[in-house]
């Protein structure tokens, strides 16, 4: 892999646009162990992206897409204000973009010209999402939506695996559906308490895939193997969606659903027409702090 100059950021890229889920998760695997290592870089790992961002001498990552001086900055920047998002403008991703830099910054001493990109990467991303349309939503809210187009979900049982933080944003709009909330989770008592905010019901994933047979409709957000679920296999169940990554449901399951099962790089590809207001305004401001990042840098040599 060729170097970049030693003052000129880089970025190591493997993206839902590119590459399946397994070759995500590995990529985000290399990336991991290099940090573990001691490479100097702040990793940006979320739904649909495995990516490392540093300065300096590149680690040898296998199937990414490399990025240096301009092209990086502007990648990240289109990437915090939602431009390579599914859903255009969703909340998600600039969560994870300032979960990057403040995980970076537990375990290593930040570079400042990393901090500086970051940090105009997550203002860009602040102002960019102040003049959103109502029209802008989130991989939740699309992945219900899936659903609701396959069954009738109002006042029926929904599973939701999952009560971290995706869970909880498919708990809240499987209740905006009118549906039953039943959450299932690792951790039970998670689960009873983010069902309670809904009036649902709360359980462990065991009981959670038992209750799959005789749900309307499941929705996944898991951070492993949904293994008991593939105890189901072969049993009438209703509409997946998991947007998971990698995913969660068991092949044996997605093979049985076949045209009921929604997966993340699924949703990628069913992406609905964006908003252009949106995209002009926020493309404009990506130019601009580019630039302004870019002389910054250039000042510094």
């Amino acid at each position: 892999m060729s170097q970049t100059a030693l003052t000129e950021p880089w970025a190591l890229t493997a993206s839902a646009a590119d590459v399946d889920a397994t070759a995500r998760a590995a990529t985000a695997r290399q990336i991991e162990d290099w940090i573990a290592a001691g490479g100097c870089g702040v990793a940006l790992v979320t739904c649909h992206r495995a990516e490392l961002y540093g300065f300096g001498a590149m680690p040898e990552l296998r199937g990414v897409g490399v990025l240096a001086g301009e092209g990086a900055v502007e990648h990240l920047l289109r990437v915090a204000c939602g431009l390579e998002s599914v859903i255009v403008g969703e909340d998600e991703v600039l969560h994870q973009v300032r979960k990057a830099l403040s995980n970076a910054r537990k375990n290593q001493a930040v570079d400042r010209r990393l901090n500086r990109l970051f940090e105009t990467a997550i203002a860009a991303g602040r102002r960019a999402r102040s003049g959103r349309t109502a029209s802008s939503g989130n991989l939740a809210q699309s992945a219900v939506a899936w659903l609701r187009g396959k069954t009738i979900v109002s006042g029926r049982p929904i599973v939701v695996a999952g009560a971290g933080r995706m869970g909880a944003a498919l708990a809240h709009s499987v209740a905006g559906a009118g549906a039953e909330v039943i959450v299932a989770s690792r951790d039970a008592g998670k689960a009873a308490r983010l069902a309670q905010m809904y009036g649902g019901r709360g359980v462990d994933l065991p009981t959670g895939a038992q209750l799959t047979s005789g749900a309307a409709g499941v929705a996944v957000a898991l951070g492993g193997q949904w293994i008991e679920l593939g105890a189901m296999a072969g049993l009438d169940l209703p509409p997946i969606a998991d947007i998971s990554a990698p995913q969660a449901v068991p092949d044996s399951v997605r093979r049985q659903v076949n045209g009921g099962f929604l997966g993340i790089d699924d949703l990628y590809r069913q992406s609905e027409a964006l908003p252009g207001a949106y995209i002009e305004d926020a493309r404009g401001l990506v130019a601009a702090k580019t630039s302004e990042l870019v002389a910054w840098l250039e000042h510094l040599e």
